[in-house]
């Protein structure tokens, strides 16, 4: 048996909270150690107890969940952060992965595939739901494919050196470290050096911005 995937869950909505914490809490290897009715109550959860998945609802009182994802990075950046939805936010998908959060997904989404999602971004992947897929496609990669305002972009992609270029490839596919230093033959080390390289050629400083730019040029 692996480890036990500790769980945060934020939902102003006490039946989803509740319903929700019970169905993952059967799902083997995922345990809810901790659950709150906003953003704030969700800080002070983190202040008290290690979690290593936060799952915040996008719409809370107090402090909303981009929000709470925001303190989340600046003070707990060791905790996966997913947003949880009922709608298809559109504009709250682009500023979660400004902000790195690893997951978008609607709450609609069954319980087994939700706790598989959950590993996955403990794991350090990025994981949306099948319609904050959609808006992704629809919307980003359509979008910016021709648009002129990602030329110096493309252009800073296409002058990155070989070595940098196969890792900005994968960078963007949202793998964590350790597939890429598989993928590549290379260390983990060397990895985070190149990634290291790749945001100061770029002008990046996490990997959320810089993997939605990517997409909306077109790559």
């Amino acid at each position: 048996m692996g480890e036990t995937i500790r769980v945060l869950l934020a939902d102003d909505d006490a039946i989803v909270r509740e319903g929700l914490a019970g169905l993952l809490n059967q799902q083997t290897g995922i345990s809810v150690v901790a659950v709150a009715e906003d953003g704030g109550k969700a800080l002070r959860e983190l202040s008290k107890q290690a979690v290593d998945v936060a799952l915040l609802d996008v719409d809370m009182p107090v402090l909303d969940g981009l929000a709470t994802a925001k303190e989340m990075a600046r003070l707990y950046p060791s905790v996966a952060v997913v947003m949880l939805t009922v709608f298809e936010h559109e504009e709250s998908l682009a500023r979660s992965l400004a902000l790195n959060v690893r997951g978008f997904l609607t709450k609609d989404i069954p319980s087994a595939q939700l706790a598989q999602l959950i590993r996955q971004a403990h794991e350090g992947y990025l994981v949306f739901g099948p319609r904050p897929t959609r808006i992704l496609a629809d919307n980003y990669l359509s979008s910016g494919k021709n648009d002129p305002g990602y030329d110096g972009f493309r252009e800073r992609v296409e002058q990155l050196p070989n070595h940098l270029r196969a890792t900005f490839d994968l960078l963007i596919q949202a793998l964590p470290n350790k597939t890429i230093a598989r993928r590549l033959g290379l260390s983990e080390a060397t990895v985070r050096s190149y990634i290291s390289e790749i945001f100061a050629a770029l002008g990046y400083t996490n990997r959320g911005e810089l993997t939605i730019t990517a997409i909306k040029a077109g790559y």
